[in-house]
């Protein structure tokens, strides 16, 4: 293997208005909201499909994570796209497009943008600048320390390639991120290192500085990449940089070798204590290189289903040849001291290396198979699941980055399973009640099930457990009641706890009051206050912001709208809980209402990337909401 480092996303948690909305009022704004820190980048649209732009001024980000769009006041009736595009926390650049339709009764609309995430040259060649720089330092200050001297000017080099690598991947990139933290760390130590290279053949006793300053990049790679996101072992780091310490050993060493062969030293000895060296670390970057794609794959199958999968098999197939040239060398050329054999040898090794290096570069700007969702389905679906009977019972679940959802009706059963791209699944291993399921469209297994009280659903082995009815008792009723019940009350309060991934989750207090007040506070991070057309918005550190906005009427429940497959899951003497669809998005509810007042205790909403959970309390206080103090 070679280094895998390669740093996380951010992921679009939800936006307003929400993609394929139909709204009977024009919004004045777009919001998309991130799990991560974005910065806005040029090349964001904003269109009337079929027209010209309705980009209202300059799009900016509020609160380190929500991208706010403007758009023109008063948008006629007909379909919008806008194109966003954003920097990550980590460097990378992200785009996507949404689509909204103004003007009731209107069908879906579809998107006349198209965006592209691929990676760009741009940035591809510095990540390649980067480390080709960065293991060649390294590699060197081991050469020097264990094998033999090497000339100053190859830290001099090979720190200025680190130099100019880091300083191009993060030249838009704040550094109060971890990513853009470590690479200006890096640049710092660089940029001594290339002095101290510089100066070392005037004054000798330096020699050893610019080897030190090679060792302290080995963990930069790890300390900006994937090894220390939230969830992963310390096993995963530790391996990071033994791994990295491994293949700057080998090309940095055999850079140093290559010159060593041109000099006048005692190549003999050079050539056996290197050819020592380079065999140890082959042993150990091949066992942790399994290590760290075991670490970023979630299934064999995502070696050739995704693009980072099969990055890594032309990067594993050149390292296998280098392992062949290095096989000759040591048993072949070596044995013989055919000095001029082992120069061409060399000089093919380093040619593939920088090849070698060009993959890795790629691989750190592609998305792993970890961070997809944990199928090769993912890449082969192939649109919207479809919508179950209207007779069936359905509930849904998060099982990680998938809403699984599950629609029962004797004797039959269906599981969806949605993608973080609002796409259905496709190729997943999928049973019911033990039954193997078999594909009824996009993301969608169905089989012919008993059902019973528990039904057990298994995606690709991860079990999840729904409660089904005894029997079928419609709620369509008791939902309509619901919705005017709610709507009818002077306030109400809930705590919400919002996720898009398991390890990306916010937890916010809503306070919602007639007729068209809101007040929210993230725990942790930004509040804002709505009463009518007028909103502040307060972020960590900063004052409130004041702008203007459409009013929404409230108590508004989250639920509003068209439902279907409305049903009784349980009752007790003092609640009911009910399961419904909504069928554009599409999200799935499960709520608990009180029996005598048809108010609701909890909520929970799967949907594309957007897992809920409400909890309600002081429905009809005293009015709370009020203007911030300046």
């Amino acid at each position: 293997m070679f280094p895998a480092a390669s740093q996380a996303h951010a992921t679009l948690v939800h936006t307003d208005p929400r993609d394929g909305a139909v709204l009977e009022a024009a919004p004045s704004k777009v919001r998309l909201v991130f799990d991560d820190d974005v910065r806005a980048v040029s090349g964001i649209k904003a269109i009337r499909n079929g027209g010209g732009s309705v980009l209202s001024g300059r799009p900016r980000v509020v609160g380190g994570r929500t991208l706010v769009i403007p758009l023109h006041g008063g948008l006629s009736d007909g379909d919008y796209t806008v194109l966003w595009r954003v920097l990550s926390d980590d460097g990378h650049r992200l785009s996507g497009v949404i689509a909204f339709g103004v003007g009731a009764g209107r069908s879906p609309p579809t998107a006349a943008l198209s965006a592209d995430n691929g990676p760009s040259f741009q940035d591809v060649f510095s990540r390649w600048l980067f480390f080709a720089g960065l293991l060649t330092a390294a590699g060197a200050a081991f050469f020097r320390f264990v094998v033999g001297p090497v000339p100053p000017r190859l830290f001099l080099v090979a720190f200025l390639l680190v130099l100019v690598g880091a300083s191009s991947a993060i030249h838009d990139v704040s550094v109060s991120t971890r990513f853009g933290g470590v690479m200006l760390g890096a640049c710092i130590v660089a940029g001594v290192g290339a002095l101290l290279a510089a100066i070392t053949p005037l004054y000798p006793p330096l020699g050893v500085l610019p080897a030190v300053a090679g060792l302290v990049l080995v963990p930069v790679p790890t300390l900006a990449g994937h090894a220390l996101d939230p969830g992963r072992s310390g096993i995963e780091a530790v391996a990071d940089v033994v791994h990295v310490a491994a293949a700057s050993l080998w090309l940095g060493g055999l850079v140093a070798l290559a010159l060593a062969l041109r000099g006048g030293a005692d190549r003999r000895t050079t050539i056996r204590r290197f050819s020592n060296l380079a065999l140890v670390s082959v042993l150990v970057l091949a066992g942790t290189g399994v290590i760290r794609a075991l670490a970023e794959l979630d299934s064999l199958s995502q070696i050739w289903s995704t693009g980072y999968g099969r990055v890594l098999v032309v990067k594993t197939a050149l390292l296998a040849v280098l392992v062949a040239i290095g096989w000759v060398n040591r048993y072949r050329l070596v044995p013989q001291n055919a000095i001029g054999a082992l120069r061409r040898s060399t000089s093919l090794e380093l040619g593939l290396f920088v090849v070698l290096v060009a993959a890795v570069a790629l691989l750190t700007d592609l998305r792993p198979g970890r961070d997809r969702v944990a199928s090769a389905a993912a890449a082969t679906a192939t649109g919207p699941p479809p919508l179950p009977a209207r007779q069936m019972v359905v509930q849904a679940k998060e099982d990680g980055e998938y809403a699984v959802a599950l629609a029962v009706h004797d004797p039959g059963a269906e599981v969806v399973v949605l993608g973080p791209d609002g796409n259905g699944v496709n190729g997943l291993t999928v049973t019911i009640a033990g039954t193997p399921a078999r594909s009824c469209g996009a993301g969608c297994y169905g089989a012919f099930v008993r059902s019973g009280r528990r039904m057990t659903v298994s995606v690709n082995g991860r079990k999840l457990v729904f409660a089904v009815p005894a029997k079928l008792r419609p709620a369509d009723g008791i939902v309509a009641r619901a919705t005017r019940t709610f709507r009818g009350l002077r306030s109400v309060d809930y705590v919400e706890r919002l996720a898009s991934s398991p390890r990306n989750r916010v937890v916010a207090d809503f306070t919602l009051e007639r007729p068209n007040r809101l007040e929210y506070r993230i725990r942790g991070g930004a509040s804002g206050i709505i009463i009518g057309r007028r909103r502040w918005d307060l972020f960590p550190g900063g004052k409130w912001q004041e702008s203007t906005q459409e009013p929404t009427p409230q108590p508004e429940p989250i639920w509003s709208g068209h439902v279907t497959n409305a049903y009784i899951l349980s009752s007790t003497p003092k609640t009911y809980v009910v399961s419904f669809l909504k069928p554009i998005g599409p999200a799935w509810f499960t709520v608990a209402l009180d029996r005598g007042t048809l108010l609701p205790k909890t909520l929970r909403m799967t949907a594309t990337a957007h897992f809920m959970h409400h909890r309600y309390s002081h429905f009809n206080s005293a009015p709370r909401i009020k203007p911030p103090v300046p």
